[in-house]
């Protein structure tokens, strides 16, 4: 009996020994080629969110331009319906643009879709109406869903008339009033600010009304844009998206307004985590370039990225672009990168835990021989091809088909220069097809009649410009 238990114990000790040689070898550099590996946080214990980081190589050039790629995934975890999370009431504020541009199909298919969207919400949610031209209207602050309020807003908006010039400041500022004097906070509050045209009223520069909408992230609320048309600034909407951490929609004409509220509904009902921010400290001359696209702040040595909501199920990976100094041959560490967001009334911090490093090396093919594949791959596709996207978009809207085509050759040339180390497949088609189809459409845009082609001009710039932007934050 003893001989067996003392058997039994020495199986034991030598699986042990066995399971800890082989997690050794796993993680010895020299199996992984100096690749860069993956540093993941998984949910634990009331946690709902995963959080894990990489770098698109490990090593960089001396006198080289020091860019690195840190890639960092979100992922929610996916509950089921019953989750107490899942039914949390909403606050939806409706913005509407009623100026005299909007007359017509514009204002009935807006009229419409804000009816149909009353019909989806439950008598727990709420819901504030406005509209702006030259001034601004407050039609309804946050009511409940009730049947008699429904009605009540309902008969509300049918009397909206378009007239006037677009007062973007009114509205918005009427909207983030309501934020400060409602009653109640809740974890979803959304507001859905419609434009058609050029904000010619009040504050006009996109980079002060992006200011104002940042105050609406303090009051735990996001706010979303939707621009209708061809003549409305993307700029101004899509940074009015960014710094109050919602969505942008781009609709070419007016009966995509149902669809837009609906998805917008959509993301306050499924959101598990609410208000992401991504801090990122920086340390030895090391700065943040780009942040996917993200407005960037800055606090003392961190820079934070506040990249908007996490869909329960929902996996985003967001590509940002840092510059390491390569003065001299050294090690960089990248230190304490960590995610915070709230799930109902509950704020939360998860880190990626461990570091990454970055070795400056003498020879370039050292480097080259550092990159991941997959992880490189992921960048150019859904990061450095959605950038060159958006350099097209703008020649394009300038009238400049020369610079559009001269965007698309260094893109290629440079691509093809690594691509010939790293060897993927998938950026050799987006070098072929992808370039080969971006470079008709340039074509397209300039051929024909000059108010044709002004027309498609104003077309292809907004619809390069929102496929960029909805590829870059990963929001397909």
């Amino acid at each position: 009996m003893e001989r067996h238990k003392t058997q039994s114990i020495l199986v034991i000790i030598l699986l042990i020994t066995a399971t800890c040689a082989a997690l050794a070898m796993a993680n010895k550099p020299g199996l992984h080629g100096d690749k860069p590996v993956a540093v993941p946080t998984r949910p634990a214990g009331d946690e709902v969110v995963s959080f894990s980081g990489q770098l698109d190589r490990s090593k960089i050039v001396r006198h080289g331009n020091g860019t690195v790629t840190l890639s960092l995934t979100m992922t929610a975890a996916d509950l089921p319906n019953t989750d107490s999370n899942r039914n949390e009431p909403v606050d939806l504020m409706v913005i509407l643009d009623r100026s005299g541009s909007m007359q017509g199909e514009k204002i009935d298919s807006a009229r419409q879709a804000i009816i149909d969207l009353v019909s989806q919400l439950s008598p727990e949610d709420r819901l504030a109406l406005i509209s702006y031209s030259t001034d601004v209207t407050l039609h309804a602050g946050l009511l409940p869903a009730t049947p008699q309020n429904r009605e009540r807003l309902i008969r509300t908006v049918a009397e909206i008339q378009a007239s006037g010039g677009t007062n973007i400041e009114a509205g918005l500022q009427q909207g983030l009033d309501i934020l400060n004097t409602r009653e109640a906070r809740r974890g979803r509050t959304r507001l859905i600010l419609i434009s058609d045209g050029l904000a010619n009223h009040g504050i006009t520069d996109p980079h002060d009304l992006g200011i104002m909408a940042t105050r609406a992230v303090t009051q735990e609320a996001a706010i979303s844009t939707v621009g209708v048309g061809l003549d409305f600034n993307e700029r101004l909407m899509t940074t009015i998206a960014d710094q109050g951490a919602g969505s942008y929609t781009f609709l070419e004409t007016a009966d995509g307004f149902a669809t837009a509220f609906a998805r917008e509904l959509h993301i306050s009902r499924t959101a598990l985590a609410t208000g992401l921010e991504i801090s990122i400290p920086l340390s030895s001359g090391i700065r943040l370039l780009d942040g996917a696209g993200y407005p960037v702040e800055y606090r003392k040595n961190t820079a934070l990225i506040r990249p908007g909501d996490l869909l329960t199920g929902q996996s985003r990976k967001l590509y940002l672009t840092l510059q390491v100094p390569t003065d001299r041959e050294r090690e960089f560490a990248l230190t304490s990168v960590s995610l915070a967001y709230r799930r109902g009334n509950v704020a939360h911090r998860l880190s990626l835990g461990e570091t990454l490093k970055i070795a400056c090396v003498a020879q370039k093919k050292d480097a080259l021989a550092s990159i991941n594949k997959n992880e490189w791959e992921g960048k150019v596709l859904q990061e450095d091809f959605s950038l060159l996207r958006e350099k097209v978009a703008d020649a394009i809207r300038r009238g400049n088909a020369t610079e559009a085509g001269q965007e698309i050759e260094t893109y290629r040339k440079e691509k093809e220069e690594v691509n010939a180390v790293v060897g993927s497949a998938a950026v050799r088609d987006n070098l072929g097809k992808d370039l080969d189809e971006l470079t008709r459409q340039i074509a397209d845009s300039f051929a024909g009649p000059p108010a044709a082609a002004a027309e498609k001009q104003k077309k292809y710039s907004k619809s390069l410009q929102y496929e960029a932007y909805e590829s870059r934050r990963d929001k397909k």
